[in-house]
Order: C-alpha cells, then structure tokens, then sequence
C-alpha cells in the first residue's frame, strides 16, 4: 500500500514537472502574437487632397445672364392737322375735335383748307429726317378742307410719305383717292346737294369707307352740311380712330353737342 502510494507521489511530481513547460511555452506563444482586432485590421483612414476632391467632383455648370436687346422706344411725333372750309367760319365743329383729341393727349393744328401745299412740305420733311417718329400722318377736313385733305394726301403718297387715315366731312369732290393713303373715311350726307361719295378704285377694298350719315341710325339729330362737321358721334368715331392710331386708350368725356 505504501509502496502504491509512492508511485503515484512520482507519477505527480513527474507530471507537474512535464506540464509546467508547457503551459510557459503556450503563454509565450501568446505574448509575441500580435493581437489583430476589428482596428487594427483596418488601414489608417487619410482625408483626401483638396486637389483629388476637387477632381473627383464634377463643377456645378456656370449659369451665365444674357442681356435681351431691348428694341429702342421711339418718341413719336404724330402729324394730325384739320382744316377748316370757306372763310373759316363755316368749320368750326373742326376746332371743337381739335380740344377732344389734346384732351385725349393728341397734338393736332386746326388751319385754314389754303394752307395745305405748305403743311405737306413740313410733314415731308419731318418724315424724311425721322420716318419711324413722324407717325401717326392724319388729316381731316371739312367741305372744302375736306377736298384739301384729299389733294395732299395725293401729294403727300407722290412725296414717299404714308398717310395713316384721311376723314372727310362732307367733301364737294369725288377724290382723289391716292394709293398711299391707307384709309379714308368719308362721312358724308347724300341728300343735302352739296357732299360727294369718295370713288373706290378697283382693288381698294375696306380701304375707302363711305359713310352715308342719312342712312345711319345711331345719329339722332338733324344734320346738314353746314353742321355735320360738329355731330358728337361723329366726333367720336374720329376720335377713338385717331387715339388707337397714335397707340393710345380713349379716355371718356363729358357728353356734350348733338347726336
């Protein structure tokens, strides 16, 4: 039994004796390893160059502002003359459109059916210089200032001037009707022995309007040729033509005069 005992003492001693360099030898083993974690594994992260992020990333397009050409505004100068027939004094409705059209912001001269040869040289001249500013051309006349309407208008399209609108109040002559005018308005009364419908030459269209005031309804009162020239309708169809032309808005007025 003892002996047992003593051999079992050895077996112990011996392999206490064998284990211990083992287990020195695992835990050196560990020491030198190097340990590899999640980290250390990883390779150092470095903020990229300017220079490559800059090339990297695409350039954000350059928005450029295009200047719009404008076209010029152009001061206009409108022409708009009436003439008055015999001795002044039988157009007076003449100078009465005149006050309506500067109250609408149109200037317009009133003269005498003589004066025409010169205005039309003056307005010749204007055009010639500025032809874009010298707009809108319209003449309106009178018995015999609307026979003096007719002439230069005549004059005015052999001079290369465009005429915008001619309007005759009970004209004593059948024309002329010139190519260059671009339209008439003849507002005539056919039954009172003294006023003409314009000729429309072939061709012309809406071009020549003939307005025969006896057979219209919209105007009430009594009209002859000695009074057609102050017929309120009437004058406010002018008017409103006159206004559009010169590009404006017609403003309302007083009513006042016969209808």
């Amino acid at each position: 039994m003892l002996v047992r005992m003593l051999k079992f003492g050895v077996l112990l001693v011996a392999g206490a004796a064998l284990v211990a360099p083992l287990a020195a030898s695992a835990q050196g083993a560990a020491g030198s390893r190097p340990v590899t974690t999640a980290s250390a594994a990883m390779p150092p992260m470095t903020a990229p160059a300017a220079g490559a992020e800059a090339g990297a990333a695409k350039p954000a397009p350059r928005l450029v502002a295009r200047a719009t050409k404008r076209a010029p505004v152009v001061q206009r100068d409108p022409q708009v003359y009436l003439f008055r027939g015999l001795a002044n004094v039988f157009s007076l409705g003449m100078d009465d459109m005149s006050k309506e059209l500067k109250a609408q912001g149109i200037p317009n001269k009133v003269l005498n059916h003589a004066n025409w040869p010169s205005v039309a040289a003056d307005i010749t001249a204007k055009y010639k210089a500025n032809p874009k500013a010298t707009r809108p051309i319209v003449l309106v006349g009178h018995s015999l200032g609307a026979n003096a309407v007719l002439l230069m208008g005549q004059q005015l399209a052999r001079n290369g001037v465009p005429v915008d609108l001619v309007v005759t109040f009970d004209p004593t002559t059948k024309g002329p009707v010139a190519p260059g005018v671009r339209r008439y308005l003849n507002l005539y009364q056919s039954n009172n022995g003294w006023a003409e419908a314009l000729d429309v030459p072939p061709g012309a269209g809406k071009r020549v309007v003939n307005s025969d005031v006896r057979k219209r309804t919209d105007i009430k009162a009594a009209v002859s040729h000695f009074d057609i020239d102050k017929n309120r309708v009437l004058h406010q169809q002018v008017v409103a033509e006159i206004v559009r032309l010169a590009g404006g808005k017609v403003k309302l007025q007083p009513k006042s005069g016969a209808m």
